[in-house]
């Protein structure tokens, strides 16, 4: 019960805070849509459609609050679009098995679309970022009960190790493995360039074991994909990092110890890669291929979602038998294999195209990156992406996960950080563009018609040596009359009296100052004055 409580308040976050930032909407849906974790509670979010509601919610959060710079048309957009339409119809035309067709098509066609509606969502480092430790812990939660059970117990192929049971999904240990695997880049990228996690001894060691968990369940779910994706994740870091002889060493050591400390039935159940033929599942593999290629000679344009379940492969009779083993129905165990097979060379073709189109936006990404100061951030992530699609594409020859959401992500994320590259040189343009001054600026064109004649001026004559203003026409020059002198404060009259040649006696000379006036003259009745 108390879990059920616990997952129904995350649950409740996710939509809160959506209200106040639109595109946490969009994180609730990667977290119900990843962790599903209508399937792990006992109680009250199995009885909701929590992935119906959160997906409205994104939607309708982003038209009505968040629609601010939207990316513009890309390949990768165009492209996942067209293949989202190509596979609704060979379903609705094509399907082999009808009634399963639509069963799968139901959820894949929306993976398809809410990985083209990811990037008008996260355009900015934080809302990219905010989306990857979202999926990291959605995800950790199925890794990190297998990794500590496979340090406590050691393991072993088709136990149920972690949060969920089954045969599908993430409980099937070949795609656990594949998953792990493919978030190590992303957690080593993460350890060292966060920004929303703050950085402490604490953090850094709990990224530290997340890494080590990926490692630890890939080796416990004794699937071989997971020693291909090991293999694989392994070189793209190694080829990445400046000390490769170092790393290398360490790696070889890693390998060692692996084989060493692992139990004899991980190492019997990884050597059956040598002889496929002994082994059923190999073998199951090899002929359901087969069958597949010869399905579209006669389907070139494939029959629909699931459509292996017409198939029937024949298993050489064991100990000498003289009867072939039949099996209807077997899986297609391979991502491209299961698009050839549903979907035909048109299909396979638009995943194909898919695939190559976002590993070269990444590249172009993380070549502009590096050229750019202060984007180290940038082409770290670009290059941990194509490490994580590349190990994803590798350990997906050997399993059918082509309509799960790991790729897809993939495909929507480095659409996400092209879009980001876009912004970023159009917000540097713009500024360059504001801080160009009046004198950078082009000078206004002159006026049509005859240019007007500019008087001659004698170098350093300024105004002054300027010809003076002609009169009349015949008449003589005009010459305007000189300013009448005024006397200085000195010589000015006294206010109220006659002019100064008028009064000598009462001033005196009109050259002498206050101090050669005379003394005014002495009127009957004053006072007199002494000193």
């Amino acid at each position: 019960m108390l879990r059920s409580v616990y997952l129904t308040l995350i649950y409740i976050a996710f939509v809160t805070l959506g209200v106040a930032a639109p595109f946490v909407f969009s994180l609730g849906y990667v977290w119900v849509d990843t962790f599903t974790p209508q399937n792990v509670a006992y109680s009250i979010l199995p009885s909701i459609p929590v992935s119906l509601i959160m997906a409205l919610l994104a939607i309708g959060g982003y038209v009505i609050m968040d629609r601010r710079d939207p990316p513009g048309i890309s390949l990768i957009l165009v492209l996942t679009v067209l293949f989202a339409g190509w596979v609704t119809f060979t379903t609705a035309v094509l399907a082999v098995s009808p009634w399963s067709a639509w069963t799968k098509w139901n959820w894949a066609v929306k993976t398809i679309l809410f990985s083209a509606f990811i990037p008008y969502v996260f355009r900015s480092r934080v809302q990219i970022e905010a989306f990857l430790q979202i999926y990291l812990f959605s995800l950790a939660i199925h890794v990190l009960p297998t990794g500590l059970k496979t340090i406590i117990n050691g393991g072993g192929y088709g136990m149920a190790l972690g949060v969920v049971s089954g045969n599908s999904g993430f409980a099937e240990g070949s795609t656990l493995a594949a998953v792990a695997l493919m978030l190590l880049p992303i957690i080593l990228y993460l350890r060292n360039h966060t920004i929303l996690v703050p950085k402490h001894p604490i953090t850094n060691l709990m990224y530290i074991g997340l890494a080590v968990a990926t490692i630890t369940c890939a080796v416990g779910t004794y699937a071989r994909t997971g020693l291909i994706g090991m293999l694989v994740v392994g070189t793209g870091l190694w080829l990445r990092t400046r000390h490769k002889v170092t790393y290398g060493l360490m790696g070889a050591v890693a390998g060692a110890a692996l084989v060493f400390f692992t139990s004899s039935a991980w190492n019997e159940r990884i050597s059956t890669i040598n002889d496929y033929k002994s082994e059923g599942s190999a073998l199951g593999r090899i002929l359901v291929w087969k069958w597949t290629l010869d399905f579209v000679a006669h389907n070139p344009l494939g029959g629909g979602f699931n459509s292996y379940e017409v198939n029937e492969i024949r298993f050489p009779a064991a100990d000498g038998g003289l009867e072939d083993d039949v099996f209807r129905g077997k899986a297609f165990h391979s991502i491209y294999f299961e698009v050839l097979g549903e979907h035909g060379w048109p299909g396979l073709a638009l995943f194909g195209a898919l695939i190559v189109t976002a590993f070269l936006s990444l590249q172009r990404t993380s070549r502009w990156a590096k050229k750019t100061p202060g984007m180290e951030w940038l082409r770290e992530l670009a290059y941990a992406l194509q490490v994580s699609l590349i190990t994803l594409l590798a350990c997906g020859s050997f399993i059918g996960v082509a309509f799960q959401p790991m790729l897809y992500y993939m495909f929507a994320l480095s659409a996400c950080l092209a879009h980001h590259v876009q912004r970023l040189k159009k917000g540097a343009a713009d500024a360059a563009k504001q801080q160009r001054s009046w004198r950078d600026r082009p000078a206004l064109p002159k006026p049509a018609g005859p240019a007007l004649p500019e008087p001659a001026v004698a170098a350093g004559g300024g105004w002054r040596a300027a010809p003076a203003a002609k009169g009349l026409a015949g008449g003589p020059a005009y010459k305007p009359p000189a300013p009448a002198r005024q006397p200085g404060w000195r010589n000015r009259p006294a206010a109220g009296t006659a002019t100064l040649a008028a009064t000598p006696a009462l001033v005196g000379s009109q050259d002498a100052g206050w101090r050669g006036r005379a003394a005014p003259a002495r009127m009957e009745g004053d006072l007199p004055v002494k000193g």
